[in-house]
């Protein structure tokens, strides 16, 4: 991890960091300091008090100090090792002297395993494989259940596994026959709440033996996001969970790695409900501990559809925080091996390319989410589900749901890329597909509805676009509630359609104000779509005059924009060109042009915000630097990209902002051919108005050396 992004800057007071990290040194401005074991005298004494904690120190030191002095220097002087030795001795009413043979003796069983390197580590081992040998031995259920829970426990993180993960996961495992093991306390349990309990009287063998904690979540953090958090974590010290997965052989340790991922997959719902979000968001750190042990363990990792479907549920919950580039790493690997492995047109293979050209979208990857979702089409159109899919006329435009369901996709995908006409095609033909399988209160139906509303506010349809965003609201708030995220999105989106129109205003302040604050809520305030919030607002505020609280709000986010998504990063483009905007509304030049600069220099020509970019930069070397030159080589750069790719339209409003420009400075040079040109391939340019524009710029007739 890079610490010197959390490191201030500037101002008075010191940074102390503990870590495990040795390479984290380079960091130290004073110096660094290794902590190892104890003070003798110190470790001696605790290993007596907590071993004999009812009798008085001096009691029990001259009779036992010696012993204690053996065994605390086997143990390295570690307070973790000593604690857990007294444990031990405490329970098993074990003299000193009958301990420390057994640990020796261990010690030697485990120097035997390669993955110990020393009597060291070995010493150190023996004190936790002392007494989990005591629970290997017993013979009642909740022993058994204990060991196969240290088992799943070594391959996930060490702070915080949910317990009732294995609830969850019961009824789907029980299916999984080709899992080389399954605990026993999911197997032979006939309900949910009787795994529930059965785990926790484990856990319970474990705790009293001090292998791990069991924590329960505090109040504020259960109302912090509104949802119920599971009653019980479980957490074992770093060096008792690497014990746990070293004292494995290494055929166990893959049969119980396998285990622990699918308890972790078929613990995530494929439905993504709202109500889990926050479960989902805790497995995070656990889904990462086990790729990495599946990564190291299966060199060409995923090796059959077991566990590309690992991957594929993992990948919904890094999408559904916001953590796309990883979602994508995952699907991509997915899709070749369902592709391989179960064909093009098996609907796994569909569904896992519908997901990664979702991580696309979010991504801003338009070229290859509208490949992917283009390739989801051609399939589905020759390949569909029944005999009936095909008696439609014409027979090249099928309506069955799942083939609808991507054209639902397509028009979201079209319209991002400004291809809005397209968009609109395919956004009618999904609605009224739709609409006749499932009705309209269907959340597909919903969702496509969605899609076109957008698309129509983009075409200027705003009547229409208004009406379709109200009722999916409506709906959206009876289905879902109204903290859902896909209900969020409307609000928001319904805001943005009154802002774009200067159509109230105040109630879109309002919708925008408020999505973001429940997105920091539900979301977290780092979340790319609560980032998006602000960058909405700033919009809104700017409209209404309050450029300083744009620009202030915006200025906020820029460091944590960096942090999670990256400079490189399409939110990031977004995040410093809106602050551009705010710092010209506030006729604060001089920091909007270094923005400017770094946008153009950051956007690749291939990039679809390139011509946002060019477009600023014409912009700003007009109106502040009087250099009608490059903002006319600028602006035709614009219109040779945008005609050479047909990415946008001729209609976009930013290829239009750019024939403005040109429009001023042929006026202002009375270039009169060339307007004659630009008028008939642009017949609306040069009104007085100011036209609305859907990138939240207003499109002004402007004039040189007068900013707007």
């Amino acid at each position: 991890m890079d610490l010197s992004k959390f490191i201030p800057i500037s101002g008075d007071g010191h940074v102390l960091i503990t870590t495990r990290n040795p390479g984290a040194q380079l960091y130290s401005t004073v110096g660094a300091f290794q902590f190892r074991g104890m003070d003798p005298d110190e470790a001696i004494t605790l290993l007596l008090r907590l071993a004999y904690p009812e009798k008085e120190l001096y009691q029990i030191t001259n009779v036992y100090r010696q012993d204690a002095g053996v065994i605390a220097s086997e143990l390295g002087y570690l307070a973790l090792a000593l604690k857990q030795a007294a444990h031990t001795i405490r329970t098993q009413f074990l003299p000193l002297g009958r301990y420390l043979q057994s640990l020796l003796g261990c010690r030697q069983a485990l120097l035997s395993r390669p993955l110990v390197k020393s009597a060291a580590d070995a010493n150190i081992y023996a004190t936790w494989e002392l007494p989990f040998t005591d629970i290997l031995n017993g013979n009642t259920q909740e022993y058994r259940d204990a060991v196969d829970l240290v088992h799943i426990f070594a391959f996930m993180h060490f702070v915080s596994i949910p317990s009732v993960i294995f609830a969850l996961c019961s009824d789907a495992l029980k299916s999984c026959e080709d899992l080389a093991v399954r605990p026993s306390f999911i197997i032979e349990s006939s309900s949910m709440q009787m795994v529930g309990d059965r785990v926790m009287t484990a856990a319970r063998v474990l705790y009293d033996h001090s292998i791990i904690s069991i924590a329960e979540p505090d109040h504020q953090s259960e109302t912090a996001i509104g949802k119920r958090l599971p009653k019980h974590y479980f957490t074992l010290h770093p060096a008792i969970h690497q014990w746990a997965r070293e004292r494995l052989q290494k055929d166990d340790r893959s049969k119980w790695l396998d285990c622990a991922a699918a308890i972790l997959e078929h613990s995530i719902s494929t439905n993504m409900e709202a109500s889990g979000r926050a479960l989902r968001r805790s497995l995070l750190p656990h889904i990462e501990a086990c790729l990495s042990a599946l990564q190291k363990t299966y060199w060409n990792f995923p090796e059959n559809p077991e566990q590309a479907s690992h991957l594929d549920r993992f990948s919904l919950v890094y999408a559904e925080a916001g953590l796309w580039k990883k979602a994508r790493s995952l699907q991509l690997k997915v899709v070749n091996l369902r592709s391989d492995k179960l064909g093009g047109a098996h609907p796994l293979t569909i569904n896992s390319k519908r997901s990664l050209a979702n991580s696309l979208w979010n991504l801003f990857d338009l070229k290859g989410c509208l490949e992917a979702q283009h390739q989801i089409l051609m399939t589905q159109l020759w390949s569909r589900p029944s005999i009936s899919d095909w008696l439609v006329w014409p027979p090249w435009k099928p309506v069955y749901v799942q083939y609808c369901t991507t054209l639902s996709d397509l028009t979201q995908s079209l319209w991002l890329a400004g291809l809005h006409g397209l968009s609109k095609r395919a956004g009618e033909r999904a609605v009224a597909g739709l609409t006749q399988k499932y009705g309209s209160d269907d959340p597909l139906t919903l969702n496509a509805m969605f899609n076109l509303a957008r698309t129509y506010l983009h075409l200027e349809e705003t009547e229409k676009s208004e009406a379709i965003l109200r009722y999916v609201l409506a709906r959206r708030e009876h289905f879902f509630g109204s903290d859902h995220p896909d209900t969020l999105m409307v609000r928001n989106e319904l805001g943005m359609n009154l802002f774009l129109h200067k159509k109230g205003l105040r109630e879109a302040e309002l919708l925008v104000y408020d999505v973001l604050q429940v997105r920091k809520r539900v979301l977290g305030e780092e979340h790319a779509y609560t980032l998006w919030s602000v960058n909405d607002l700033s919009k809104v505020y700017m409209e209404l005059g309050r450029n300083s609280e744009a620009a202030a709000i915006l200025e906020e986010i820029v460091p944590v924009v960096t942090r999670t998504l990256g400079d490189d990063h399409v939110g990031m483009f977004m995040t410093k060109g809106n602050l551009s905007r705010a710092y010209i509304r506030s006729d604060q030049w001089e920091p909007a042009g270094d923005l400017i600069k770094w946008l153009r220099k950051m956007v690749p020509p291939d990039h679809p915000d390139w011509v946002y970019a060019e477009w600023g930069y014409a912009y700003y070397v007009l109106h502040y630097e009087d250099d009608a030159g490059t903002a006319e080589k600028c602006c035709k750069a614009i219109m040779s990209k945008v005609f050479e790719t047909k990415l946008l339209s001729a209609s976009n409003t930013r290829v239009i902002a750019t024939a403005e420009i040109l429009l001023r400075i042929y006026e202002e040079q009375r270039r009169s051919s060339e307007i004659e040109e630009l008028k008939e391939t642009f017949p609306n340019i040069g009104n007085t108005k100011i036209s609305p524009s859907a990138s939240g710029l207003p499109l002004p007739r402007w004039r040189l050396n007068k900013p707007p």
